[in-house]
């Protein structure tokens, strides 16, 4: 199934190829691999052979040719049989995946990716609270708890518009209006997580946890894990997920429209660090060497981290900076000339 899925889309490239001679990009495992038009119809040759191999066993699995992660297949009646074993108007659709994970793969789902897990168990005291019409599989939450699939099989097309989610609320209510229907609003009303300090000057380290599985040392806590594993914060989950919590509007293409949530290349690498020795401030990465949100923005409330330590730097300053936002101070501290 695979299988042919690759051949129809290298079998479209090299006759548009064959046709212009020209250069094209094939998408494998995500990289894009520049080849001719001779390497294309050699590759669609030995497709059964080459690309059998290459394919690991966990990668995305669909149907229809042409299909990927990238192709939205909602609100389209041609693409039911992505994830049922029938096609529209015939009988009872049926599931192709028992696991709803596995049924909507495309999105990428791990427990600390997403806002809320699935695959939790409930007790009976917490599934008293689950509202009828927010469904549970064998008493577990699943993503079509909160997702009403069937919302894209109506023929009211405002649905593709209004409600491309398929949340089992208005959602033109609040982000947190589906959040109430299980939960205590008194219980789990949002706090800002960024009020660090208490009236009399002490660090709320409830605070702390919220984003930390611990409260770090301030005088030794890092995020290089090159300078020993005792020292090292441990976030709760991914740095630009927990911030993506509130900030979820500027997370994907912030700043300039841009995705800066990559790792620098070498030079960008080097004039951080020049930054940080000239003007006494840290621009931390993640520790798989990214950028995240907190290597620009500091999180911390003014007095939390010590003053004369570089990570203060930005705390308490408009749109918490690790740079002065005058000017494009802020960019040249990665954009400089070399």
């Amino acid at each position: 199934m695979i299988r042919s899925r690759f051949r129809g889309i290298i079998l479209r490239k090299a006759l548009w190829c064959c046709l212009n001679l020209c250069r094209v990009f094939i998408v494998n495992r995500f990289s894009f691999v520049r080849c001719r038009t001779v390497c294309l119809i050699f590759f669609f040759f030995l497709a059964n052979t080459s690309f059998a191999k290459e394919i690991d066993s966990n990668q995305l699995k669909f149907v229809n040719p042409g299909v990927s992660a990238n192709t939205n297949i909602h609100f389209n009646k041609y693409y039911c049989n992505e994830c049922h074993l029938n096609s529209e108007g015939q009988g009872h659709m049926e599931m192709r995946f028992n696991d709803y994970t596995v049924t909507c793969r495309c999105h990428n789902y791990t427990p600390e990716t997403y806002t809320h897990p699935v695959g939790i168990k409930l007790s009976p005291e917490k599934r008293i609270k689950i509202p009828q019409d927010f469904p549970l599989k064998n008493n577990t939450i699943t993503c079509v708890t909160c997702h009403r699939m069937t919302l894209q099989c109506q023929s009211d097309s405002s649905m593709k518009k209004f409600n491309s989610s398929f949340l089992r609320v208005n959602p033109l209510l609040s982000r947190t209006a589906i959040c109430y229907k299980c939960h205590s609003e008194d219980e789990y009303k949002m706090m800002d997580p960024h009020n660090q300090i208490d009236t009399h000057g002490n660090v709320v380290k409830e605070t702390c946890l919220y984003c930390h599985k611990e409260v770090p040392d301030v005088n030794r806590a890092t995020l290089d894990d090159s300078k020993g594993m005792e020292d090292l914060v441990a976030p709760i989950g991914k740095l630009d997920v927990l911030c993506y919590r509130c900030h979820y509007k500027q997370i994907q293409m912030h700043p300039i429209n841009a995705n800066h949530l990559k790792k620098p290349p070498a030079r960008i690498l080097k004039n951080m660090r020049r930054a940080e020795r000239k003007l006494g401030i840290i621009l931390p990465l993640d520790v798989q060497g990214k950028v995240t949100c907190v290597t620009c923005h500091n999180p911390h409330e003014r007095g939390v981290i010590p003053v004369d330590l570089a990570g203060a730097g930005g705390a308490g300053e408009v749109g918490r900076l690790r740079v002065s936002r005058v000017g494009d101070k802020i960019c040249l501290a990665c954009h400089q000339n070399s």
